[in-house]
């Protein structure tokens, strides 16, 4: 039977204890001095701006610079069921009541209600900033993996839990002054919360540090409380004046000389790479190695790849985790097939480097944006799964099969009891216009923006894809190359062929490289690798399968080619191996020249040979 996770209640006792060093009192679980906090005189400290708002796919979000791993998002109308809060998705923290049941923690899953209103003994429960600050000095990680903090009103108690959670780096240390400082002032709060200003006698401080502690809290809350009374509370926007009160917060409780050593660090786009391991890209003042021990301080053990832009499309990369599975050597390849920066520059104009660090082009930068990036460095650390891969091989199968059958389907229309081989000669170039149409689509919808070299859409680089020539004519002659107008061509000579038949040889090629060296192998790359222009020689997943296409198809159009014109009594193996043939050599020059252009030529040159060889042999 499965064990069920384990959920125990939030409800903790907090006593009070005195001690008397120093003259200060000592608080409940953390048995260390604690000061009260003063507030200063407005405009007399500023700390550093370290909350920013973002917006991603679900919405704009809190983030401290500190704490890149937690996300706070803030909802007036957000509400959920007990039972809905409990399947919510790993690592998700609810906040004082939006999660509409009992405070619990479900530790297996990471997924916690810090709340203090429904389920519990509200008198007997500590508030939600106290509970956020016991999960936070009992050693809660918010580094290691990501985190999702939901709130649906940032009253003080809310306030609070966020400044809590979002500095907790400054509040596990076994001596740490922030704490020290911070303790009391959440104590009296999560007091005052739970049962009114007239039992804040209960926190067992002298009356001086409650009164002290009064003052603080009542600045934290003097905004809240002018917006409610002027009838504004419902229409401020909760997330800038969730930042504002964090910002507020900082002031009173760090010292002016905190954050001299702080380094701005803004973070530009970040990617998951395997075994729990993130690619950080920043941009920061300092320089990598520096960026990264900061970044090592924010993320932990998570960090895998950090990426420095120094200015505008100039970029370093380091690989900080020597144990990843591959290193930047697979990275630089991805970067290189996708960046459009790298074929206008020339063979030397590259991602390039060692495979712990190394950099963008160096003559043009990159001409990628700091998402895309991440993106690249992602797929090239990642390691797709067999259901990753067969569906990219499906996508390849089912968009190889789109134009095609859209072609049979116009051609067959009305008229499916007449001979196919003839209904095909009579309307040829029905069937190229409407394949050729959706194949064209496919590619410019696949390869818009900045997937373009993915597919194909760019000049040939360097000269070694020239090499597949011969393997490209070799298996054109026996099959291999799209010249399907035998009969047309048994009828007269090759000076007699018309304009449709001069539009059928030349899009016949160029639909074959379109749907299968273009739109199914571009759809492949993301999951597989592929040779590069000055990279070794391989047979790459992609070339393999999008050969295999290329031959059923050419096999179902069999009764069109033109290769027992000179070879008569055509044994049965022979177009299929010269398709094969055909296919390899085209998808090899295709990878290394990374251009649809260079396996378009080849597949000219090889109907221009297979014409000339009808012209002898006829």
């Amino acid at each position: 039977m499965e064990a069920k996770p384990r959920t125990p209640s939030l409800a903790f006792s907090s006593r009070p204890e005195h001690g008397a060093e120093d003259g200060l009192q000592t608080a409940g679980f953390f048995h260390r001095p604690v000061r009260p906090v003063k507030p200063r005189q407005k405009g007399s400290f500023e700390v550093p701006d370290r909350y920013v708002i973002r917006e991603d796919e679900a919405g704009p979000y809190l983030s401290c610079l500190e704490a890149p791993e937690l996300v706070v998002r803030v909802d007036r109308d957000m509400s959920l069921t007990a039972g809905a809060a409990r399947k919510a998705e790993e690592g998700t923290i609810f906040l004082d009541g939006v999660a509409q049941g009992e405070p619990f923690l479900d530790l297996e899953r990471r997924v916690y209600n810090l709340d203090h209103h429904e389920g519990c003994v509200r008198h007997f429960t500590l508030s939600t900033c106290e509970q956020a600050l016991v999960l936070v000095a009992r050693g809660l990680d918010l580094r290691e993996k990501p985190w999702q903090v939901y709130a649906n009103e940032p009253d003080l108690d809310v306030v609070l839990a966020v400044w809590v959670l979002c500095n907790s780096m400054h509040l596990q240390g076994e001596d740490s002054a922030i704490r020290s400082a911070v303790v009391p002032l959440v104590r009296l709060e999560s007091l005052i919360d739970s049962h009114g200003l007239e039992l804040a006698e209960l926190s067992g401080y002298p009356r001086q540090m409650v009164d002290e502690l009064t003052g603080s809290l009542d600045t934290l809350r003097e905004t809240e409380l002018k917006l409610k009374a002027e009838g504004e509370w419902g229409s401020v926007d909760l997330l800038q004046y969730l930042r504002d009160q964090l910002r507020l917060m900082d002031q009173m409780v760090y010292p002016a000389d905190f954050f001299e050593a702080f380094r701005g660090i803004e973070e530009l786009a970040k990617s998951e790479l395997s075994d729990n391991r993130i690619a950080v890209i920043c941009r920061s003042d300092c320089g990598i190695y520096e960026l990264e021990k900061e970044l090592k301080r924010l993320y932990g053990k998570r960090l895998g790849v950090v990426g420095l832009q120094k200015k505008s499309g100039v970029y370093t990369l380091r690989q900080v985790d020597p144990f990843l599975p591959v290193d930047l050597t697979e990275a630089y390849r991805k970067l290189n097939v996708l960046d459009p920066a790298v074929q206008g520059g020339g063979s030397s104009n590259r991602w390039g480097g060692s495979g712990e660090i190394g950099g963008s082009p160096r003559k043009t930068g990159t001409a990628l944006s700091p998402v895309d990036i991440a993106e690249a460095v992602k797929l090239a650390y990642r390691r797709p799964g067999v259901w990753e891969r067969a569906r990219s091989i499906a996508l390849a199968v089912a968009l190889s099969a789109l134009p095609m059958v859209a072609g049979w389907l116009v051609v067959v229309w009305n008229r499916v009891l007449e001979d196919p081989r003839a209904l095909f000669a009579d309307r040829l170039l029905e069937f190229l216009a409407m394949s050729s149409a959706i194949a064209i689509c496919c590619l410019l919808v696949l390869g818009r923006r900045r997937r373009r070299r993915v597919f194909g859409l760019q000049l040939p680089e360097g000269r070694g894809w020239s090499l597949m020539a011969p393997a490209v004519a070799l298996g054109g002659l026996a099959g291999g190359a799209w010249v399907f107008l035998q009969s047309w061509l048994q009828a007269g000579t090759l000076a007699s062929l018309g304009m449709p038949q001069l539009l059928a040889l030349v899009g016949f090629p160029l639909l074959a490289e379109i749907v299968f060296r273009g739109v199914a192998h571009g759809v492949m790359i993301d999951d597989f690798s592929i040779q590069h222009s000055r990279g070794r020689w391989f047979l790459s997943w992609p070339v393999a399968i999008s050969t295999l296409l290329f031959v059923v198809w050419t096999l179902v159009l069999r009764p069109l080619a033109i290769t027992d014109l000179w070879w008569p009594q055509l044994s049965p193996w022979v177009l299929p191996l010269g398709a094969a043939v055909s296919g390899v050599a085209l998808g090899m020059a295709r990878e290394r020249s990374g251009s649809l252009l260079a396996s378009l030529g080849l597949h000219y040159l090889a109907v221009a040979i297979a014409l000339a060889m009808v012209s002898i042999f006829r």
